[in-house]
């Protein structure tokens, strides 16, 4: 999601310059963009595309306790999402195939996304301890795959 060009009294509010991102279950991450606008990947700006997964209305109501209050969105994009069982990006080698993967970057996903993607690169170069340890965790399937590389 993104805002309208916000205030210059707004900005000087946001103390930051970059990117923010806690590291709750479901991420709230934002930063104020070049041309001065509130570019957001909380689970409002999420899930306000699709009315059947939340409320009406969460959009607004994230914004009345964020910084963002009183602002106008100017752009949305969002839709299903693949969600692993464990909160954490899945990676592994497809059975009988030259080719690694990772998916489900929900969660906690975006945190260890570095080192999952090292990792993942380990595994393409033909494994490690690490590549091995991640890719034994039981995976369900999930409807979006994130990355995929042949080696």
């Amino acid at each position: 999601m993104s805002t309208e060009p916000l205030s210059d009294e707004l900005i000087e509010r946001i103390s930051l310059r970059g990117a923010f991102s806690d590291i709750r279950p479901v991420i709230n991450y934002y930063r104020v963009t070049r041309k001065t606008a509130c570019c957001s990947a909380a689970p409002p700006a999420l899930w306000s595309i699709r009315r059947t997964i939340s409320p009406p209305g969460t959009a607004p109501c994230w914004r009345r306790s964020s910084l963002s209050q009183g602002c106008e969105d100017r752009f949305r994009r969002g839709g299903p999402m693949a969600c692993s069982a464990n909160l954490f990006p899945q990676i592994g080698t497809l059975r009988d195939h030259n080719n690694v993967f990772t998916s489900g970057y929900s969660g906690f996903g975006v945190t260890p996304s570095h080192i999952v993607c090292k990792i993942l690169a380990e595994g393409i170069n033909g494994g490690s301890d690490r590549y091995r340890l991640l890719s034994s965790i039981p995976t369900r399937p999930s409807t979006v795959v994130t990355v995929c590389a042949c080696y």
